[in-house]
Parts: C-alpha cells; sequence; structure tokens
C-alpha cells in the first residue's frame, strides 16, 4: 500500500495500527538525502575496512553521529511523521535509536524478524504500538538493490511462541520499493527481512527508533555532544532527554 506525504496523520496512525506500516512518498528534499549520502559513503567505507558485516553477510549496521547533515530537524523532526506518532504513541515521544543498516552488492536474505522484544510473551495479548522505526532510504530502492520484505496486515500484533520464519512462508508479504525522499514508518513488532541484493551500489538506510516513554529500546541511545543538545528545540530536547550527552 503506498501513500503520500499529504495522508492527514490520524489516518497515518490508523493504517500503522491496522497494517503495521504507512510509506510517504517524496517527504523529504533530495537535497537532504544527497547531503546525508554523500557523507555516509565515507563512514561506511571506514566500518568496512575496521569491522566485519554484523547483519549478516554484505549487511551493515552502523549507528550514525549526530551532526549535520543526519542530525537535521527536517529527518528527527519531521512535522508529518511527529504528528502521526503522536497520533499512535501519545504527545511524550521519545527518540531512542539513530543509527543505519546497509545492505551490499552480494547481500542475501535475512531471517524473518521483529525489530523489538513482546513486552508479554507468555501470553496471547495484541498491545497497542508502543515504538516505531522511521526507516529513509539514501537511494532509490529497487527490486534489483535488495528491498525490505513485510508481512503486513496483523504481524505487528502477534503473541509470542510463533515461528516466524516459517509462518511468513505460508503468508502475503510485500517488498518496499521507493524512491529516495520517500519514508517508511512502521511498527516495531512487524515482521520483515532483507532480502537479496544484485545492484552495483550500497542502499544505505537511516533509522530512527522512537518509543513511548516508558519503553526502553533494546539498542544503543543516540550520542551527541552537550551542545548539540542545547541546540536543539525545546520538543526536540524532551525527545532525546535519555541521549548520552558528552563533553
Amino acid at each position: 500500500m503506498t501513500q503520500h506525504a499529504t495522508i492527514d496523520p490520524q489516518t497515518a496512525a490508523d493504517l500503522i495500527r491496522t497494517n503495521g506500516y504507512v510509506l510517504f512518498e517524496d517527504l523529504l528534499p533530495l537535497s537532504i538525502i544527497d547531503a546525508m549520502r554523500d557523507a555516509f559513503d565515507p563512514l561506511l567505507e571506514e566500518k568496512r575496512q575496521a569491522e566485519p558485516s554484523n547483519r549478516g553477510a554484505n549487511r551493515f549496521q552502523m549507528y550514525l553521529p549526530f551532526v549535520p547533515p543526519f542530525a537535521d530537524p527536517r529527518v528527527y523532526e519531521n512535522s508529518i511523521v511527529l504528528a502521526t506518532l503522536e497520533k499512535l504513541l501519545g504527545p511524550d515521544i521519545l527518540c531512542t535509536y539513530f543509527a543505519s543498516d546497509t545492505p551490499l552488492p552480494g547481500a542475501e536474505y535475512q531471517r524473518v524478524h521483529s525489530d523489538t522484544r513482546l513486552l508479554f510473551p507468555e501470553t496471547q495479548l495484541s498491545l497497542p504500538c508502543y515504538g516505531a522505526v522511521l526507516n529513509i532510504p539514501l537511494v532509490d530502492v529497487t527490486e534489483e538493490n535488495g528491498p525490505m520484505e513485510i508481512w503486513p496486515g496483523g504481524t505487528h500484533l502477534w503473541a509470542g511462541g510463533v515461528d516466524m520464519e516459517a509462518m511468513a512462508q505460508r503468508m502475503t508479504s510485500v517488498r518496499v520499493t521507493m524512491r529516495a525522499g520517500s519514508v517508511l514508518l512502521r511498527d516495531l513488532r512487524m515482521w520483515h527481512r532483507g532480502t537479496p541484493h544484485h545492484g552495483t551500489r550500497s542502499r544505505p538506510n537511516v533509522a530512527l527508533v522512537y518509543t513511548r516513554p516508558w519503553y526502553r529500546f533494546e539498542q544503543k541511545v543516540p550520542v551527541m555532544t552537550r551542545a548539540a543538545y542545547e541546540s536543539l528545540s525545546e520538543r526536540s530536547q524532551r525527545m532525546f532527554r535519555f541521549s548520552e550527552i558528552v563533553g
């Protein structure tokens, strides 16, 4: 299902509640995307030279520095995204993850997985959303360069004790292709996986996680300098209040 950036926040939030995701087309200016990609590529190459891939063969998870061009309020404080998240998570939102996931040519299928733990896996409860991830590709996402495959329509509401890999083979999935400048906003619990990359360059994907204020995401929190934190708007200072402040 494709939705445009002009969709109203309530409808976008309802789509995430029911389908697990919403796609905002052409939400960010290409100038932002180009700047982030130009800054991202040398960081990724440096990591490739220093460390083995950490999300499967030819796949890298990499935390991003909280500096421009990545730390742009049009990205982390996007009015359309935050308006949707407020409808979904309430007015007090945290941003608890500032990183990237990138398949390179030769990457194969990931296992089917969710991005967070269930709160009560011993029960059969389906709970409201308590966290969402914003995926921002820095290049066009095509069938060739390993698009994310998602299982919408209810996997974000399933209780624990399910063999995702086995069950997913019997369910309908969607490969999310989109233009650079578009973004995907999805429930953290929705089942998904990376697919094989047959292209010629990396497919950088910036990922921000937003949660309800009481939920602690499993990954490392954003890291920023005191000066960077104090330069944020009052809204963003509250949103990043559990970040690691250095210096």
